[in-house]
């Protein structure tokens, strides 16, 4: 809990809707992850996600934070799922002022949310 919550503002990325959205879910923590599509899902929107590494978390912390990212995301359209299709990192250029900008790796993760009957 305290690693989310220390992380959470850092966590970002789009969602590009697909489908039909449906009424958001309350509890984000309910939305299952998959590893593959289920027979009969009805995809709602692409979830993505960046998290910036930061000292003194494992790498695997910062993961599961992107994950309950896409968790939240996928609830805020209804899904009740997300087939996580990529997990990767990256690097981010960050501008640190106006003639300066500074590289900064960062865990990407990137899932389909879906409803399954």
């Amino acid at each position: 809990m305290v690693l989310a919550a220390v992380l959470a503002g850092c966590a970002y990325g789009p969602s590009r809707v697909t489908g039909q959205v449906r009424p958001a879910i309350e509890d984000y923590t309910t939305v299952t992850i998959l590893t593959e599509m289920p027979e009969g899902a009805e995809q709602i929107a692409v979830v993505k996600v960046k998290v910036p590494f930061k000292g003194g978390f494992s790498l695997q912390e910062q993961i599961d934070l992107a994950v309950e990212e896409l968790q939240r995301k996928a609830a805020k359209v209804g899904a009740n799922a997300v087939v996580i299709d990529s997990a990767s990192t990256d690097l981010d250029l960050i501008s640190t002022g106006p003639e300066t900008s500074t590289f900064n790796r960062v865990g990407l993760v990137q899932g389909v949310a879906v409803w399954v009957d």
